[in-house]
């Protein structure tokens, strides 16, 4: 592989990934956006394959082999927090765990949780546990810069709210999973942090919805059906809503585990319908347990195998995704495939980010 020796020359490498779901034969370090930008340009010049990541722990879809993975991680600095215009902005290898509790160290809060990078997150625009209420991290991202695959660094959006004009290339990236460019810094709306934030499991979700909570995550499992009820605000208001439904709520909320399972689909379904749409799930398939985050209409659903998957993609009021597990037929059940390609031409028109993946 003489590219290889040549790569070395524009960037740091070390070795590949041959096991898992995400596999390369070199790892990409560049230190500089420059490097990186050089990285994607010898690609485009060899006709090589780039696999984006951090730290590599939320692949969604099939398995890919590509030959360069194009490691992030390194670009960790938070680059500025504004306490009177409610921003921060941070480049996306830092871990959003880590820049919650930064920003928390300044009286703020980021609706945002996820176990990974800030790039992570908005490439795959997961629902987090503040979702319900402040929406996805699309929602959330004020401005960005990224750059394409063909090498073109971009920025999009603006720092506050009035910004609207504009190709939103900031709003377009997120979801793709880095198909068609990959964020490099994201600034995003942050709040005053509440007095308090607690949790309280119960299934009086009638009674506790008047309080308007900012989470309301159903789960189910072998062990039975739990419903994890979070709010923010002040103590004496938590004291009083303890009193009425008659359980005491837990500091801190509850967070969701997008790592384990071999075998996981995705319902996108109607916001509200999460809860009907799992338990229909269930009789379709062998669903082992399944997380909705209500008023989001995302449910995660680990399954035994993907027997009946064509029957739950006929059958339920929704779209259908595989985002884990060796399934022989169609992982994303896209129906407007045209758009993506339209996308793909525009964004990276040597098919150099994670071929296949989608297309």
């Amino acid at each position: 592989m003489d590219w290889i020796d040549e790569l070395a020359r524009i960037v740091k490498i070390s070795d590949g990934k041959k096991e898992g779901s995400s596999r390369w034969k070199i790892t990409a370090i560049p230190r500089t956006y420059e490097e990186l930008k050089d990285v994607i340009k010898f690609a485009n010049e060899r006709k090589l394959s780039i696999y984006p990541f951090s730290f590599n722990m939320h692949h969604i879809g099939p398995s890919i082999n590509t030959d360069i993975g194009v490691k992030l991680s390194q670009f960790d600095k938070i680059i500025e927090i504004s306490d009177e215009d409610l921003y921060v902005t941070s480049q996306v290898g830092v871990k959003v765990s880590d820049l919650f509790e930064m920003i928390k160290a300044k009286g703020l809060f980021l609706p945002a949780y996820y176990d990974g990078s800030l790039g992570g997150l908005l490439a795959t625009n997961l629902p987090t546990p503040f979702s319900s209420f402040y929406g996805y991290p699309k929602n959330l991202i004020l401005m960005a810069k990224v750059i394409t695959g063909d090498g073109i660094i971009v920025k999009g959006g603006g720092k506050t709210l009035k910004f609207s004009s504009g190709y939103k290339i900031h709003k377009i990236l997120s979801g793709m999973l880095g198909w068609l460019g990959i964020y490099l810094e994201a600034t995003l709306k942050v709040y005053p942090f509440p007095e308090i934030i607690t949790t309280f499991q119960t299934d009086k979700i009638a009674l506790t919805s008047k309080y308007r909570p900012i989470s309301i995550i159903y789960e189910v499992d072998e062990k039975g059906e739990r419903t994890h009820v979070t709010f923010i605000g002040f103590r004496k208001a938590m004291s009083k809503i303890e009193e009425e439904i008659g359980v005491k709520g837990q500091d801190g909320f509850y967070d969701v585990n997008y790592i384990d399972g071999e075998s996981v689909v995705s319902i996108h379904t109607v916001r509200g319908r999460e809860v009907e749409e799992i338990k229909k799930a269930k009789t379709i398939m062998k669903v082992k347990s399944g997380i909705g985050i209500i008023g989001t209409g995302y449910c995660r659903l680990e399954v035994d195998s993907f027997e009946n998957l064509e029957v739950l993609r006929r059958e339920i009021n929704g779209h259908v995704v595989v985002e884990r597990g060796d399934y022989k037929g169609d992982y994303w059940g896209i129906s407007d495939k045209e758009t993506l390609h339209k996308l793909k031409e525009a964004f990276d028109p040597n098919n150099i980010l994670l071929p296949g993946l989608l297309l």
